[in-house]
């Protein structure tokens, strides 16, 4: 279907008749939306005008009203953001860059200012039913533009995605929540609270999910009677559980969160053995944490503690003779890797005359295992790989915001990492914010941002066989400069325009150094440069509407320089209107540009479009949520890297859900 009739299909759901007469209740206004204040840009509340970023709000309305099930789903909407699949994990590009394969997607994911990367790879995988909080338990996404590492560090280059939960006392009555999809789709949820008495109150949460997933899968490379004519059988399911609770009691704030998932994957890491079930991995992924926040002379003093745990177990059956793999037999190979580790940060912002706010502060992190391990089990026990290099680091920073005229405002800061296994560090920021009227906000951003080896850039070693060590592997940096337009347009609609370029160096590549041997050396270089505009708010009492498009252009060192996975344009469009007093309906939609495959190929451009319908008290303790995806079932496909042989893979067709909630009185 074409981009035009996606339009005039909008325009006919959206047509009043839909909405029954109803008042709008689905919406904020944009005064109310300004109101939402952020805490990820500068370590504490602030409004959008003043962030010194540019920063885009998903709320827990948006959530439910536009059906987002999983952290994918919800980014993927966003201005700028586009997802892939490679039927093993969910991954999120942002502003043109989304190598296939390359899972360090470079910006921050945070759960209430908690980082999530793993102290082994360095990344967070984690975006589909792996991640460890379930969306009913968010109060707000916020996603924070431009490189932050000059208060986060490590990671923080093209974006910081801080998920903010539900405190106990928000989060309602006890609820049940149960889920049924395509492809085998199960999941179900408990989530509930209680008051301890002397002003403390807790937030218990618990979720189990079982999904088939799609069969057959046909993988056309594999299009011969030896593999069943690229015909893979039940070899997507996945299942797995997520566990969250939330203390809160007077100054002290205690998370936790425990997850697992084990999925079955159709094409593994490497020449793995095809339309065979024992391939699979199986992730867990823990933290506890302990905050404080109290104000103290003036300022305010933020503690945290924390432990987190990372462990992922691989097995992936090979055959011994990749020539003739149907004549030979299956090397069971298995890898495991282990990472712990304790951190701890403290801040304090306070006013200090002439100089405006300062915030200063620290973190420190330890590793308590960071184990990598390679083996055989058959034909033969062998054992390839087993180092632990347990890493100490700190962080050091400072931020000053000044208000430097009645119409100027500044942002500066800067943070210096020091690391016993890695290369030092600093990172500065600076912003300058422009309201020459209460409509119109311009802001000028510059930021240098860096990426850390992770120790498996470091140190996997397997004795020849697949992969080689680089301890002398550097950090990556960015470079980048952004100019932010925000104007309101009276009390309904938000105009939002930004020019970017960054410049990324010491790229961290893997280069083949012998016989299927990959290193990782810092030898890439990409630049890039794009523009988006959106137009959000409701142009009418009964619409909510949002609008974006983006174009971009990547470049790398490759002698065509086109960056792989990587659309010059995304165009979205997403709208929500109220059917009648007790439904919602809603749609998103998106276009994304063809993109090169790692193996030089081409994907063509793909018009997506959801559907999603929810109630709103449908019964007095019972909701009713129904959704449609992928709605013209449109035949598209995302470049992956898991095999040299297959570099994009077909995503799913048309699919729904239905989803049933059931409350306690209130």
């Amino acid at each position: 279907m074409r981009v035009s009739a996606l339009l005039w299909l909008a325009a006919f759901v959206a047509l009043p008749g839909w909405s029954g007469g109803a008042q709008d209740l689905t919406s904020l206004s944009i005064e109310q939306l300004l109101e939402i204040k952020v805490e990820g840009a500068s370590l504490h509340p602030q409004s959008l005008e003043d962030a010194p970023a540019s920063v885009t709000i998903l709320t827990a309305e948006d959530l439910r009203k536009y059906g987002y099930r999983t952290l994918a789903e919800a980014l993927g909407s966003v201005r700028g953001f586009y997802a892939g699949y490679n039927r093993t994990y969910h991954t999120v590009g942002v502003r043109g860059f989304h190598l296939p394969g390359d899972y360090a997607s470079r910006f921050l994911v945070m759960v209430n200012g908690h980082n999530l990367a793993d102290n082994i790879f360095n990344f967070v995988l984690s975006f589909g039913n792996d991640f460890p909080l379930d969306m009913n338990l968010v109060k707000r996404i916020e996603i924070i533009r431009g490189p932050t590492s000059a208060l986060y560090g490590s990671n923080g280059i093209f974006a910081t995605i801080n998920i903010i939960t539900k405190p106990p006392e928000e989060a309602g009555p006890s609820r049940l929540t149960a889920s049924l999809g395509s492809f085998g789709e199960r999941k179900a949820q408990v989530m509930t609270t209680a008051s301890l008495g002397a002003s403390a109150q807790v937030l218990f949460s618990g979720a189990v999910f079982n999904n088939r997933g799609e069969s057959p899968l046909f993988f056309p490379q594999f299009n011969v009677p030896e593999t069943n004519y690229g015909q893979a059988i039940r070899m997507d399911n996945e299942k797995g559980y997520h566990f969250f609770a939330n203390l809160a009691w007077k100054n002290w704030n205690v998370t936790a969160a425990f997850s697992d998932r084990q999925k079955i994957q159709p094409i593994s890491f490497g020449p793995t053995v095809f339309n065979d079930r024992g391939t699979n991995t199986n992730d867990t992924r823990n933290y506890v944490e302990a905050a404080y926040m109290r104000d103290l002379h003036g300022g305010t003093l933020r503690w945290r503690a924390y432990y987190d745990s990372f462990h992922s177990r691989r097995r992936s059956d090979l055959p011994i003779d990749v020539v003739n793999p149907a004549d030979s037999g299956v090397e069971d190979n298995r890898e495991f890797f282990y990472g712990d580790w304790v951190g701890t940060e403290l801040t304090y912002r306070f006013d200090v005359s002439h100089l405006g706010t300062l915030t200063v502060g620290g973190e420190a992190k330890f590793d308590l295992q960071n184990l990598q391990r390679s083996f055989d089990v058959s034909p033969a026990p062998s054992e390839f790989l087993n180092v632990s290099r347990r890493d100490k680091s700190v962080g050091l920073f400072a931020q000053e915001e000044r208000q430097l005229s009645r119409r100027w405002k500044m942002n500066l800061g800067a943070r210096l990492d020091v690391s016993a296994n890695r290369n030092s560090f600093f990172s500065p920021h600076a912003a300058l914010i422009y309201q020459p009227t209460s409509e119109w906000t311009c802001k000028f951003l510059y930021g240098r941002a860096f990426r850390n080896p992770s120790a498996f850039d470091l140190y996997f070693e397997d004795g020849g066989r697949s992969g080689a060590s680089n301890p002398a592997a550097r950090s990556e940096k960015a470079d980048t400069l952004e100019v932010d337009l925000e104007r309101r347009l009276g009390k309904r609609l938000r105009l939002l325009a930004a020019a970017y370029t960054y410049r990324l160096n010491n790229f961290l590549v893997g280069e083949y150094v012998g016989a299927g041997v990959i290193q990782y050396r810092n030898v890439g270089k990409i630049q890039a440069s794009g523009f988006e505009i959106e137009l959000h708010g409701q142009p009418a009492g009964w619409l909510e509407a949002t609008a974006s498009y983006s174009i971009q252009k990547s470049r790398d060192n490759d002698p065509d320089g086109r960056l792989e996975n990587s659309p010059d344009h995304l165009a979205k469009l997403r709208f929500a209107v109220p059917l009648g007093r007790k439904f919602d309906a809603s749609s998103g939609m998106q276009y994304y540009s063809s993109r090169r495959t790692l193996g030089g190929a081409e994907v063509k451009p793909v018009y997506l479009a959801d559907f999603t319908i929810p109630s709103r008290r449908l019964l007095p303790n019972f909701d009713l949520q129904f959704g449609l995806r992928n709605a013209f079932n449109r035949n598209y496909s995302d470049p992956i890297a898991l095999t040299q042989q297959v570099d994009s893979l077909r995503q799913a067709g048309r699919s729904f859900f239905v989803e049933l909630t059931a409350r306690a009185r209130d």
